[in-house]
């Protein structure tokens, strides 16, 4: 005749010996936020222009001012210079160094983001400052105002 304490499986001796628990599924909260990932949700919203002497230029560039935030407050937290000081009310010019600067800071903050439209954003502001500060002879500002 087997004892009852034979019976009992041995007391687990460590945190490794535990079973683990089989995870219950949860409904995927993002399912909810999936709009701020949706570029539609963003199309009437106040802008941030873009642009080197005259917002109505063909090559201005107009980003929606909620998906130009994204950028601006991780720059913001992350301390950098150039990017939190833009966007806001009054009119930011750049010169050259600091657009160069600026294409520094687009980089580090959009290596840092898992967001497809912040990522069109900063390669949007990329492509636009690039193709001025390589022009070794450009010797304009580019404006940054907001709403």
């Amino acid at each position: 005749m087997r004892c009852l304490e034979e019976e009992r499986a041995p007391a687990p001796r460590s945190w490794e010996d535990r079973p683990v628990p089989v995870p219950v599924p949860v409904p995927a909260p993002v399912a909810r936020f999936s709009d701020r990932l949706d570029a539609a949700s963003y199309a009437d919203d106040p802008e941030v222009g873009v642009y080197e002497s005259d917002p109505s230029e063909d090559d201005s560039l107009w980003i929606s001012e909620r998906l130009f935030e994204r950028l601006t407050r991780v720059a913001s937290a992350y301390e950098l210079h150039t990017l939190p000081m833009l966007g806001g009310t009054e009119p930011v010019r750049l010169n050259r160094v600091r657009c160069e600067g600026l294409l520094d800071e687009v980089a580090f903050v959009a290596e840092r983001l898992n967001d497809p439209l912040a990522a069109d954003v900063a390669q949007s502001l990329t492509t636009y400052l690039t193709r001025r500060t390589w022009n070794p002879r450009w010797d304009a500002v580019v404006t940054f105002a907001g709403n």
